[in-house]
Parts: structure tokens; C-alpha cells; sequence
């Protein structure tokens, strides 16, 4: 029904939505699903090293991070990129094609514990620990229980399923914490965090069936699939066998030099310094890339506004929270832990400059991936390892293992430049907004550092 009013049709408006409907709509928006994940998951995070820190002695978290490390290393070294995959496919949520991705990544997780178990022996008597190979061995588990959950956890993006996923990691990470917490109460070892990370991975891969409504899967092999795969994942797995030097022989030395101690500082550095890094990566492969590539697909004019547009306004609240933390370090360390690690704040101011990197750097990967320009990211892995290897070199020899972690806190900034002038190429790069990134960021650090100074002074221990 119309009304005439001047001889023209009016339409009655809508009404709009009342405040709880707004609210609710605010809410799920993927953008705050993701930031309130990220926040809930540094949050327990958080209680989880406060707890475990009164429990268990600083030695065990330098174990923690050498059998980090050596997960970390064998993972990369076999990383074929699936999620990006599942996404960017637009035939990816066919019964065979997932059940072909799924039987790939559960033959490489089986392939990955195996690879721990033999490395186990060998690298205890390396690093002068022979005790820790039975650590080692049983930690490849990790990947087993976990390689048998549903794909549908890389799916679900494709159907804009952020809240269900995020709310599945938080409560695997609960369960895991509290398993954690409980065995480190009984056992006052590095068992009690392995036995945590294997209930919490247990946990993750039921509900990926039981959230998602997905069948279980069969072992397939579809020809054109892993065809599409390989094509797909070989710039993938390159990039990360050299992004693996990277960011692992930064441990490895330093485990070699440092007593497991005050190792453990810089476990525990890396770990905070990580927290704004988890809001970097999951933003930008769940909201933003999903987002580039339906761009891409429609062929949307002026992909350059929009790309920007998308990021905009998380970004430049990254700048604010992430340099927050360079200049609160000392703060930060000092709440969550007791005087024993005040060591580990210089650790965090400068491990925490590649963190604030990172966003724009995630999101430059995505546009680029987005628009078939995967070679982008073999090309930044290149950039980081020619940056470690010059820079961080003349760092370990000048000033030790701080120069070397300085090297480290740097590394992103030539892995962006290199991105920005691949974007430049594409018609992508407006260096106007990240010049703004760039400045936010700075006044961030100098209101961290604002906090530090006026807090510190009532810390009680």
C-alpha cells in the first residue's frame, strides 16, 4: 500500500530496530566476534600463565618452548596452506573435495608425530637434555588428536560461521587450561601442559563434528582436487619452509646460549607478545580474506578504496592497543607476574614491534593472495630471511642474544616492504593510510609508556 502525497508514491518507512536488535547486530558482526575472541582468548591466556607460573618453576616453561619449537618447526616444514584453499575454492564445500583435503591433512598429521618420535633422541643429546625425549616423542600426539577433527573447521568460513568457530576455540582453550592447571597442581612438571594441550585438542576435534553438523569423513583421494592443491600450496610450502628458519633459529640459538631460565623470560615474552598477533592473523584470514576474494570474484570497482575500507577501523585500534603494549611492558610484566621476570619486559618491548607489523602485513598477504598473487608470500619469507640472516647476525655478534632479538623485533618491517611494492604494482597500495597506521601506532607506545610511568611506582609484590 502507498500513499500519495504531491503526486508522488511514499512508502512507509521500516521501523527501525529496537536497541537490543541493534546491540545483538553490533555484536555479531564478524569484525567484534573476532576482537572479542581475541580477547577472550588473551584474557585466559593471561590467567593461565599466572596460574601455571605459582605452580610450576621458570625451567619448565624454557621445556615448553623448545618442544614449542620443534612442533612449530615440523608443522611449517610440511604447511600446504588448506584453509586458504578451502576458501578461495569456489567448488569447496563438495562432499569430495573436502573429504580429499581432510584425508591429506590427517595422513600429514600421522606424518608429523612420526617425525617427532624419530627426532626425539636426536635433538635431547643436541641441545644436552637427553631426559626431554620422552617429551618429545609423546608431544607429536598433539598433532594426531587434532588432525582427526572435522574439516569443517576451515569450511566454516566460507559460511561466515565466525561466532560458532570462535566459540568452539574458547571452549576447547577453557578445558585445556583447566586440565592444565589441575595436572600442574599434581604434578609440578611439564607433563601437566602436554596433558592439557592433549584434552583440549580431544575436545576440539569432537565438537568439530558436533557444532558443525558434519559427517565423518572418508579417506578419498580425488585427482583434481590434489592437483588444485598442489598448485595452489606450492608458493605456500616454500614460503614457510624459509619463513621456518625464520622464526625458529632465533630459539634454537638462544636455547643453546641461555640457561633454561631465563629462556623461559623470553618464551614468556614471545607468548604476550603473540597475544595481538592472534586478533593480526584472525582478522585478516576470517574476516578480511573471505572479503577480498568475493571482491575479487564480483570484480568490484575501485578494489583499492574497498580493501582499505574493510580494514580501516580495527586497524588503526591495533595500532593504539599493540604499541600500548611496547611502552607498558614493564607494567604488564610486572601485574601478571611476581619479580622473578622482570627480565622478560625488554623481551616483549621489542618482540612486540614485528606484532605491531603485523596487521598491515597480514592484510597486504591477503589482498594479494585474494587476487591470485600468491608468489607475494614466498617473496616476503625470502625478504625476512635475507633481513635475519645479514641483520640478525651482526646484532648476535655486536650485542649478544639482545641483538639478535632486536633483529627479530625488526624482521616484519622488510617482509611489508616488500608486499607494499607488489601491491603498488596491483594498483592496491595507498601509503597515505598506512602512513596513519604508521603514526597511531607511535602515539600508542608513547601512551604506553605514559601508563608505565605513572603506575609502576604502586605495584606491591
Amino acid at each position: 500500500m502507498t500513499v500519495e502525497i504531491a503526486g508522488a508514491p511514499w512508502s512507509p518507512v521500516a521501523p527501525r530496530p529496537g536497541l537490543v536488535a541493534r546491540i545483538r547486530g553490533a555484536a555479531l558482526r564478524d569484525t567484534n566476534v573476532v576482537v572479542a575472541s581475541v580477547v577472550a582468548n588473551n584474557l585466559l591466556r593471561a590467567v593461565s600463565s599466572m596460574i601455571l607460573t605459582r605452580l610450576l618453576v621458570p625451567e619448565v616453561f624454557g621445556i615448553s618452548g623448545v618442544i614449542a619449537s620443534l612442533q612449530f618447526t615440523v608443522a611449517l616444514a610440511s604447511d600446504l596452506g588448506f584453509q586458504a584453499f578451502v576458501v578461495r575454492q569456489k567448488d569447496g564445500d563438495q562432499t569430495a573435495f573436502l573429504d580429499t583435503v581432510w584425508t591429506v591433512a590427517f595422513l600429514r598429521s600421522l606424518l608429523l608425530a612420526a617425525t617427532l618420535a624419530i627426532l626425539a633422541l636426536p635433538v635431547s643429546h643436541a641441545l644436552g637434555r637427553p631426559d626431554l625425549a620422552p617429551l618429545i616423542a609423546v608431544s607429536g600426539l598433539v598433532f594426531v588428536v587434532e588432525g582427526v577433527g572435522s574439516i569443517s573447521l576451515l569450511s566454516a568460513l566460507r559460511r561466515g560461521q565466525i561466532l560458532r568457530l570462535s566459540t568452539l576455540e574458547i571452549a576447547a582453550l577453557v578445558v585445556q587450561i583447566a586440565a592444565s592447571a589441575l595436572l600442574a597442581w599434581a604434578w609440578g612438571n611439564y607433563w601437566a601442559i602436554l596433558g592439557g594441550m592433549l584434552v583440549g585438542g580431544g575436545l576440539k576435534s569432537l565438537l568439530s563434528y558436533t557444532m558443525f553438523g558434519q559427517g565423518l569423513h572418508r579417506l578419498t583421494f580425488e585427482r583434481s582436487t590434489l592437483r588444485e592443491l598442489w598448485s595452489f600450496a606450492r608458493y605456500v610450502t616454500g614460503s614457510s619452509l624459509i619463513y621456518l628458519l625464520v622464526a625458529q633459529c632465533d630459539k634454537l640459538v638462544l636455547a643453546k646460549v641461555l640457561p633454561l631460565d631465563h629462556f623461559g623470560f623470553y618464551v614468556l615474552a614471545g607468548n604476550l607478545a603473540s597475544a595481538p598477533l592472534g586478533f593480526a592473523a584472525n582478522y585478516a584470514s576470517r574476516v578480511l580474506y573471505p572479503a577480498y576474494a568475493r571482491i575479487w570474484h564480483e570484480g568490484a570497482p575501485d578494489m583499492r578504496a574497498q580493501f582499505y575500507a574493510r580494514r580501516r577501523v580495527p586497524s588503526l585500534l591495533y595500532a593504539v592497543a599493540t604499541g600500548g603494549i611496547i611502552g607498558s611492558a614493564p607494567l604488564i610484566i610486572g601485574v601478571l607476574y611476581d619479580p622473578r621476570y622482570a627480565d622478560a619486559a625488554l623481551y616483549l618491548q621489542i618482540l612486540c614491534i614485528s606484532s605491531l607489523l603485523a596487521l598491515p602485513s597480514n592484510a597486504a598477504n591477503e589482498s594479494l593472495t585474494a587476487t591470485g598473487r600468491v608468489r607475494a608470500t614466498l617473496e616476503a619469507s625470502i625478504a625476512k630471511l635475507a633481513w635475519l640472516a645479514s641483520a640478525g647476525l651482526a646484532g648476535y655478534l655486536a650485542w649478544g642474544q639482545l641483538g639478535l632479538v632486536c633483529a627479530v623485533g625488526l624482521m616484519e618491517g622488510s617482509a611489508l616492504a616488500i608486499k607494499w611494492v607488489r601491491m603498488r604494482q596491483a594498483g592496491l597500495l595507498d601509503l597515505g593510510q598506512e602512513g596513519l597506521f604508521m603514526a597511531v601506532g607511535a602515539g600508542g607506545i608513547a601512551l604506553g609508556f605514559a601508563a608505565d610511568a605513572l603506575l609502576s611506582p604502586y605495584l606491591v609484590h
